[in-house]
């Protein structure tokens, strides 16, 4: 059955200079952090790989943790867990729900932050709570034996059907950087499992700065893994300096409002997924409604 096909060439940079190189020379090289998505793929191995596999693995300089007065950055080469065990002291509780939500123990010491961002077709938790945080991601783009570096928000790395934008030239996401100012309200819910009941899986994150019975700085993203990733500028601007408690019938007008914004522009979506999305979204203007009547 697997007569004819050959082992892949494994080359393992310890360097981003040697990583450099080997991209100039091996353009279609498939990069390898984790390794936890491609080893899912049912037609991964055996395969055919012209170039052969960019091992992450001896990166050291992606695998850093460093903090300041006013950002984290975390190197790509991190892994959920022990970015868990890392950023209890300095991660906002939101982040670290999320990344407890990802798998199983097991499956987290392998998971890498960046494996996690970079999935070609298909979003997951942390890539929709880290829009919200409004983190922004270091990408090493590859051309002509030359590397060029850009910092781009982690919400503008995909477009409107979760589909990762990084171009035709290799690239590279080195590491993340979020802010230390986060909202006093954050939440984080995923309902089943993006992998195995991708179909019907809605996750959404929500944060916001309560002060004086009206909230601002409101962010929400809602994702729908291999359909669409959703941050509607409308609502957030509707919602920032609203006065709370919101009346009952204006948080239900907001969460159509919301479902009209999915079904116009991400056909895809099933109406038990729109339903879910909208109840999500009303329970967390309810909850912001009471904490304000109970304080």
């Amino acid at each position: 059955m697997y007569e004819g096909i050959r082992s892949p060439v494994i080359h393992t940079p310890k360097t981003l200079s040697e990583f450099a190189t080997i991209a100039h020379r091996y353009p279609q090289a498939v990069i390898w952090g984790g390794g936890t998505y491609l080893m899912s793929q049912k037609d991964y191995y055996p395969s055919e790989i012209k170039d052969g596999i960019i091992n992450l693995g001896e990166l050291e300089e992606l695998k850093r943790i460093t903090r300041n007065d006013r950002f984290v950055e975390i190197g790509a080469m991190v892994t959920a867990s022990q970015l868990l065990y890392a950023g209890k002291l300095v991660l906002p509780e939101i982040l670290q729900k999320t990344l407890q939500s990802q798998a199983s123990q097991i499956v987290r010491r392998q998971t890498t932050i960046g494996g996690s961002l970079c999935v070609p077709d298909i979003r997951f938790g942390l890539s929709t709570t880290l829009a919200i945080l409004d983190a922004n991601a270091e990408i090493k783009y590859y051309q002509g034996g030359k590397a060029t570096t850009h910092w781009i928000p982690i919400a503008k790395l995909y477009d409107k059907d979760g589909k990762l934008l990084l171009g035709p030239q290799k690239a590279l996401l080195t590491r993340i950087r979020i802010g230390l100012e986060y909202g006093d309200f954050q939440r984080f819910i995923i309902v089943e499992d993006p992998i195995r009941n991708t179909d019907e899986c809605v996750i959404v994150a929500f944060q916001a700065t309560r002060a004086q019975n009206t909230i601002s700085k409101v962010q929400f993203c809602t994702t729908f893994p291999n359909k669409a990733y959703h941050i509607s500028k409308d609502l957030v601007s509707k919602l920032s300096g609203q006065t709370l408690p919101i009346h009952p019938e204006r948080v239900n007008t907001l969460s159509y409002e919301l479902v009209s914004e999915l079904r116009k522009m991400h056909g895809a979506i099933s109406e038990l997924q729109l339903e879910r999305a909208r109840r999500i979204f009303e329970s967390f203007l309810h909850e912001l409604n009471a904490q304000t009547l109970s304080s």
